[in-house]
């Protein structure tokens, strides 16, 4: 397992790491970041998550 890349970590790693089991695909991760649902950036040809925005981002709440 490789560490993160100063505060970013590869998406591979983040899926492994965020999601016991059966998560989401890499290709459902790649939309939520090309769709800024996650905090990511994309460096050459890969995306990386930035773990700092992501540990301050509010998780949803439900609407019922």
């Amino acid at each position: 397992m490789t560490t993160p890349i100063g505060k970013l970590m590869p998406l591979k790693e983040w899926q492994a790491e965020r999601f016991a089991g059966q998560g989401p695909t890499l290709c459902t991760i790649r939309r939520w970041c090309q769709n800024g649902q996650l905090p990511a950036r994309k460096i050459g040809s890969q995306w990386f998550i930035d773990l700092e925005a992501e540990s301050q981002q509010t998780p949803d709440t439900p609407t019922n």
